[in-house]
């Protein structure tokens, strides 16, 4: 493959050699073929301007070719990233009227602007948009384009299989033939000899292959950006901050990069870095449905909910994750203890999606609000089911409905599920905990978050678990279950902090 790309060199020189070109701009022309098979941005945009600068009188018929074809590549590059590929695209258009009458250059460009931009950095609805758009044009075309890509000599080999690999890979879902050629299939293990511009194409072609990126990155250190592929197939690896550091310092206008930063440090529970980064996100690309819903989950978080109702307001606005933005804003509201303006947006999430979540907050919100046949009716569907199980904080609101409504004895069975179910939560949280600190790869912020967040998780469950305990002996007494409720008193008594009541509840039980 680099022989092929090298003769072609060698020709096109030789070619030059009877044109005015200098001794130094046959150099540079040199330089810059082996700058795109490097393939990095970097290289790829020093290229291009080597081959602009060459391109001038009678030299640029010789080189409009590969300026062409530089074009292309930067556009794909900055598609890959989700970036703004107008001025390049435009580039390279402006180049078709002096492009070789053998050389399709619409057909090139029109392969290029069918390919949908990076999904991380792409909205949802975007991404959806575009390939309905163009889906049926791309099925009826795709695999007349790849046998054309694989046999058309017109540009050279490399770019044409870095083409046919991207439009294989960004489509790959598609109903296949058995004569179609597959780059994605043939480049799933390069050879030694294939240019890193294809060996970093082939590794991030569907599933990411970070061994692939590593070669290409070892080859040329310039690639920085495959450090933000590399982050995205390790989001908590101890190398992940580092690359991402590097890759936002080159690529700050990239929405793919801005919106895995913003990923990275509210999983660190950095959430004000990460606000900075959801709010570059949105000013790049405003309908960015992931940044808004982490932006208001990062308010929330913050303890900050004036501003996150604002940004759930601002997601209802622009017609995005509406279940999930009518949750965020009744969680709030709750907390700001506007009880009815948070029951109508939790009754709007729960008529688009009945998750857990959003039942256990409705029945929350009506348990507060002392209406408690639909609390019931709520929390009772959002502790069904396999998932349900762990729906710790469903089963102590029934309970807390139970009692309400003085049903002693329906009210300690829940008590005494959600005793069961925060005692499984420990558990859970400390075999998490144990795997997390024997974890070497962890990113070390992501490790003492982790950690502290199990250590707080694990005493906060087994209060839990105590107080349910507590409970469920409280209204036992009150159904006249003496006997299971000085049971249930005796795991009470673990909790220091409930010494207090334990003694003056069994004082009581011993009275009656």
């Amino acid at each position: 493959m680099r022989a092929l790309w090298l003769g072609a060199v060698v020709v096109a020189a030789a070619s030059c050699a009877s044109a005015p070109i200098r001794k130094q701009d046959l150099l540079a022309l040199d330089l810059a073929d082996r700058l795109v098979l490097q393939g990095c941005y970097d290289c790829l945009l020093e290229a291009r301007d080597a081959y602009a600068r060459v391109a001038t009188g009678r030299a640029r018929p010789l080189v409009i070719v590969r300026l062409f074809e530089t074009e292309l590549l930067l556009a794909l590059r900055e598609n890959e990233l989700a970036m703004d590929t107008g001025a390049t695209v435009a580039r390279a258009r402006a180049l078709l009227p002096e492009l070789p009458p053998a050389l399709d250059g619409r057909r090139y460009l029109s392969i290029v602007e069918v390919l949908p931009g990076d999904d991380y950095g792409w909205s949802d609805r975007e991404t959806d948009g575009f390939r309905r758009t163009h889906r049926a044009a791309v099925a009826k075309s795709i695999d007349a384009d790849l046998r054309w890509l694989a046999s058309d000599t017109a540009l050279s080999q490399p770019v044409r299989q870095y083409l046919a690999l991207s439009f294989d890979c960004l489509y790959f879902t598609r109903p296949r033939t058995g004569d179609v050629p597959q780059p994605a299939k043939t480049l799933r293990d390069p050879a030694p000899a294939t240019p890193p511009l294809l060996v970093y194409r082939a590794g991030m072609c569907r599933d990411i292959t970070r061994a692939l990126l590593e070669r290409t990155r070892a080859e040329v250190p310039r690639f920085v950006e495959s450090s933000y592929f590399l982050a995205r197939a390790q989001p908590n690896h101890r190398d992940t901050r580092d690359r991402l550091t590097e890759v936002y310092a080159r690529f700050p206008a990239s929405p793919s990069v801005t919106h895995l930063a913003g990923r990275f440090h509210q999983t660190i529970g950095d959430c004000r870095t990460a606000l900075r980064h959801y709010d570059e996100t949105i000013a790049l690309r405003a309908g960015h449905e992931r940044a808004w819903l982490g932006r208001t989950m990062c308010l929330t978080y913050l303890k900050r909910p004036d501003e996150a109702i604002a940004s759930a307001t601002s997601m209802l606005d622009r017609q995005i994750q509406l279940s999930d933005a009518y949750y965020w804003r009744a969680y709030n509201r709750r907390i700001t203890r506007d009880l009815p303006a948070a029951r109508s947006d939790i009754e709007r999430a729960k008529a688009i999606y009945r998750s857990l979540d959003i039942l256990t907050l409705a029945g929350m919100i009506e348990h507060d609000q002392d209406d408690l046949d639909p609390a019931q009716i709520d929390l009772t569907e959002a502790r069904g089911g396999v998932m349900g199980r762990q729906n710790c904080v469903a089963m102590w609101y029934l309970g807390l409905v139970h009692m309400k409504r003085e049903q002693w004895g329906s009210a300690a069975p829940q008590f005494e599920d959600a005793m069961h179910c925060y005692e499984r939560r420990v558990f859970q949280h400390q075999r998490n905990l144990a795997a997390i600190v024997n974890n070497p790869d962890l990113d070390p912020a992501l490790k003492a978050h982790q950690i502290a967040g199990f250590e707080a998780a694990i005493k906060e469950d087994r209060g839990q678990q105590y107080a349910g305990a507590y409970n469920a002996a409280n209204n036992h007494a009150g159904a006249r279950n003496f006997a299971r409720a000085r049971e249930l008193l005796d795991i009470a008594a673990k909790d220091p902090d409930l010494d207090a009541q334990v003694r003056k509840l069994r004082e009581l039980i011993k009275e009656r």
